[in-house]
């Protein structure tokens, strides 16, 4: 069976994943018609959808608010990926250090098409309305984790999302294709970005690239924090030289996980 969506059509599993991926932390809990609303589907799909996926554990109807919210299936699924994601295994006591050292939240994320995921963070001791959480998407061409991955990835990818409209979240987000793909030649050649408002006003990230054993880039590690801390040059420069080492001791730890595992399958 499948749902028309404009010129696309979806099938149930497909619309299934998608009312999945709705929930957020921002969005923890949502009714049919929000869902609905939101994904351009008739309220009997949904509810159908929603209806098969409760017989199953994957989300929970309130009964007195009606929403609905995950359920305990997909925590089992989250816990199995967690245990499988050997680089939040190596990077979290990396990343701890990281924050400890510069006193601002630290984040491990990875590139999902036009945006970032967030694997890991670990809070600053300050108070902060800075929008990342674990498992949060925010957009990869204007932030400081996205930028760090972007500029490291191949031209194809990088063809593919200035292709589309850059969508504008301050006046220092670019939104110009040519003068990204520029600022992404400059974060390669340091090999780390300085990400100064372009996604949230007074905030700034600094980023830069994990790689695997075949020096592709597969995640990023950055600091976010207030201007009024990281504008100040002797602050900045030394979180700089943190996050690149944190990043590169990362890579060194993926490296060397990948060559036990080859030494441990190489028959003697």
């Amino acid at each position: 069976m499948s749902v028309k969506e404009g010129k696309q059509t979806f099938s149930s599993i497909e619309n299934a994943l998608r009312i999945l991926k709705a929930f957020s932390m921002d969005s923890p809990e949502l009714r049919v018609t929000d869902l609905a609303e939101e994904l351009n589907l008739a309220k009997s799909t949904v509810h159908r959808l929603l209806t098969t996926m409760a017989g199953e554990g994957f989300v929970f109807k309130d009964p007195r608010s009606s929403a609905y919210s995950l359920g305990v299936s997909v925590l089992s699924l989250t816990n199995i990926v967690h245990s499988q994601l050997h680089i939040l295994e190596d990077a979290t006591p990396l990343l701890n250090m990281l924050t400890e050292k510069t006193r601002e939240s630290s984040h491990i994320a990875i590139l999902e098409g036009n945006e970032v995921i967030y694997l890991q963070k670990i809070e600053s001791e300050y108070t902060s309305r800075i929008t990342t959480h674990i498992g949060r998407r925010n957009p990869v061409h204007c932030t400081g984790s996205g930028q760090a991955i972007l500029a490291f990835e191949k031209e194809g990818v990088i063809d593919q999302l200035l292709a589309k409209p850059l969508q504008r979240f301050t006046e220092n987000t670019i939104t110009d294709a040519d003068k990204l793909r520029k600022r992404l030649h400059e974060v390669k050649q340091l090999g780390y970005v300085v990400n100064s408002e372009e996604f949230e006003k007074e905030i700034i990230a600094i980023g830069a690239p994990i790689f695997n054993e075949k020096e592709e880039v597969i995640a990023s590690v950055n600091i976010t924090g207030p201007v009024v801390r990281l504008e100040k040059r002797a602050k900045q420069h030394q979180s700089i030289v943190e996050v690149v080492h944190t990043a590169k001791r990362i890579t060194e730890l993926i490296k060397l996980r990948k060559r036990n595992s080859y030494m441990q399958q190489k028959p003697y």
